[in-house]
């Protein structure tokens, strides 16, 4: 089967061509669809199809311009163009590019069926002048392995082709790293990109075979150890670095145990290049870098950062703000959906803290134009990072009796946590003595029994209201010493927690909670 692509900016013509022909019987499967002129010619180099159908006008870019971007990428697949207008100087401009069949909108079924049959003749005349020239046994086998790449070798021969070509067969470890280079994943080529790769690729012991496709090497990797491997292309990336002032960037699939699994392998590794929004501090990207992210962590709220914004605690904020880059890796989250997310939030915490506190300035919304326009995950959490902690500075008030409603609003907002005076005056930028005092004055309270009367106020809550045992309930509000957790309750009030469950509930006429 040859691969075809449609590439035009209108839906329905999309699936017109789709509906018109029988492509499966003239020998084609369509590839993911080009929505215009740019993610046509992106989708064209990633897909690369044997054959394009494009449209000459879209908005962006054209048609022609398209077409002849992508031959000076290499691409050398047949286009056929579709236009509304029957111009000669379109078909003049094609002709240079090397289209031969021309179609006008709307599109007739047996004229694009003549078109697509004198292309797969084509296709085929190709096909056999390429078995030709491989020939040359180095040749035919890298070709092999592009097609084992791109799932295009049936399975059943593979086994007969790869001893034909003495390529190691057997139940072992195979992987697929792809060498590109970032400046490439942006189509901008600034020449270094072969240097990097020719110094690379003169440690021949660390591959077994190479293919290179567009502007990619891939290298595979044959042996028992991933891990290691996964190392030596580190090592030899830091070296390469060391002497040309920049590595490549490197991505290593999963491994497989047989070639015609091989393809799964490259797959991966470039479902990882596509994370390079996320992961864009690593210059090597492979499972593990996955795996470290993979940790238990739930993303903050917007009522989380503005309960940190209103007691002014800058380096909760700032450890908030690294809990969510974190989830965007851990989820791998898409990047327009950090970038909604983050809007979300900075608008409602302004709406929330303007309501009470009066209007901010406008650097909220100057800095949500810059976030957008971020191309690192690192940079926009940083410039995130700095938004919310601008937000807290402007509503601070130092004066002392806000100090104190502050720490009392969060110590009912957590009083699960390690609660401590020195904590509140770090964030405060207090001497921690004084702290104490001036919160025993405005409360009449030291601050340890605030937060004991504030904990054993939640211990009775949960006591009445679920049926959690008594030692969950000491933790759920913060003392995570069983004994401890009983003194203070019969101290605050009168009796032990058990005994005040089962009193409240025998008076409410309510059944005691067996779960002790």
């Amino acid at each position: 089967m040859y691969k075809v692509m449609i590439i035009d900016d209108e839906e329905m013509i999309r699936w017109g061509v789709h509906d018109l022909l029988n492509w499966e019987e003239e020998g084609f499967v369509f590839c993911e669809d080009g929505k215009d002129g740019k993610d046509g010619l992106k989708k064209l180099l990633a897909y690369t199809p044997d054959l394009a159908l494009v449209d000459i006008k879209m908005p962006g870019m054209s048609g022609l311009e398209l077409i002849g971007k992508a031959r000076a990428a290499g691409y050398g697949g047949c286009f056929i163009i579709l236009t509304g207008y029957g111009e000669f100087e379109f078909a003049k401009q094609a002709i240079r590019h090397g289209v031969k069949e021309y179609l006008l909108k709307p599109i007739e079924e047996d004229e694009l069926k003549r078109c697509v049959e004198n292309i797969r003749e084509e296709l085929n005349r190709k096909e056999g002048e390429r078995v030709y020239h491989c020939a040359n046994e180095n040749i035919a086998r890298e070709e092999l392995l592009r097609r084992i790449l791109l799932q295009m070798e049936p399975k059943e021969e593979l086994e007969e082709k790869i001893r034909r070509y003495q390529i190691p067969f057997g139940e072992k470890i195979l992987c697929a790293a792809v060498l590109t280079d970032r400046n490439l994943l942006t189509s901008k080529e600034d020449g270094s990109f072969h240097e990097k790769v020719n110094v690379f690729l003169q440690d021949r012991e660390l591959y077994q075979e190479k293919v290179v496709m567009d502007n990619q090497i891939i290298l595979i990797g044959l042996g028992p150890d991933y891990r290691t491997w996964v190392a030596l292309l580190k090592r030899r990336n830091e070296w390469v670095k060391k002497r040309l002032g920049e590595g490549l960037l490197l991505s290593v699939g999963h491994n497989v145990n047989q070639w015609y699994d091989l393809c799964y392998s490259y797959e991966f590794a470039r479902f990882l290049l596509e994370q390079d929004f996320l992961f864009g501090r690593y210059d090597v990207l492979s499972i593990d870098t996955i795996e470290q992210w993979q940790e238990n962590i739930e993303c903050p709220s917007p009522e989380q950062f503005i309960l940190l914004i209103e007691v002014g605690d800058l380096n909760g904020i700032e450890d908030s703000v690294k809990k969510f880059e974190i989830y965007c890796r851990k989820t791998l989250m898409k990047e327009m959906d950090i970038k909604i997310r983050i809007m979300y939030n900075l608008m409602t915490i302004r709406n929330n803290i303007e309501k009470k506190y009066g209007s901010l300035n406008g650097q909220i919304m100057e800095m949500m134009e810059k976030m957008n326009r971020s191309e690192r995950l690192e940079h926009l959490m940083d410039m995130y990072c700095q938004v919310l902690q601008d937000v807290c500075r402007q509503i601070g008030n130092d004066d002392s009796a806000t100090v104190i409603k502050r720490m009392y609003y969060y110590m009912e907002k957590n009083y699960d946590k390690d609660l401590k005076v020195e904590s509140f005056a770090k964030m405060f930028n207090y001497n921690s003595s004084y702290l104490g005092k001036i919160f025993r004055k405005e409360m009449g309270e030291s601050f340890n029994n605030i937060l004991d009367t504030i904990r054993i106020i939640n211990a009775k809550r949960l006591l009445l209201e679920t049926d959690m045992k008594v030692y969950q309930i000491s933790e759920q509000v913060g003392y995570s010493n069983i004994d401890y957790f009983y003194l203070k309750f019969k101290k605050y009030v009168g009796v032990s927690p058990k005994e005040y469950r089962r009193e409240k509930t025998s008076d409410t006429g309510l059944c005691p909670s067996s779960l002790y």
